[in-house]
């Protein structure tokens, strides 16, 4: 008996640049991905609907503009792409102002994706992760050694 692999897939939304918006949003992108009948545990769903809200509120927030959201599987990976027409510095980790009520969405991104990073667009930047098809309890990052290079990136420079 074989295991069949889903098929490639691939869905884009638009996110207007309200905030109240955000929401709509993750649950869109979760109806989505459970629309394709994935072989995905709840905890990665969680995980995937939790780091949507995170980038595209980031994309919305800091823009002041709407957002392009692709969601794709690729057999074994759930991935989020959330581009927006900032152009300008790419994101980057740092540490969150510890009182502050806001600055932690891309550690989280960073301590739950198994692979994140922030590219360069023709209009402006995208930042996008990836998910493991597996738990995240048991999948977690990759060693940065046992990735291929450019995957595991948390800063992507022209």
């Amino acid at each position: 008996m074989s295991l069949r692999t889903p098929a490639l897939k691939s869905s884009s939304l638009h996110v207007p640049s309200d905030t109240s918006v955000v929401s709509s949003a993750r649950r869109t992108v979760v109806a989505i991905v459970r629309g394709w009948d994935l072989p995905l545990a709840e905890d990665v769903v969680e995980t995937l609907e939790l780091l949507t809200g995170e980038v595209v509120a980031n994309a919305v927030v800091h823009t002041g503009e709407g957002c392009r959201v692709t969601v794709s599987w690729d057999g074994t990976r759930v991935r989020l792409d959330a581009e927006d027409a900032a152009a300008g510095r790419l994101l980057q980790c740092s540490p969150a102002d510890l009182d502050g009520e806001s600055g932690r969405g891309l550690e989280l991104v960073n301590a739950l994706a198994h692979a994140w990073g922030c590219r360069p667009t023709a209009d402006g930047k995208a930042v996008w992760f990836e998910i493991d098809a597996r738990s995240p309890s048991t999948s977690g990052p990759t060693p940065e050694s046992q990735v291929p290079s450019g995957s595991r990136t948390h800063v992507v420079t022209n």
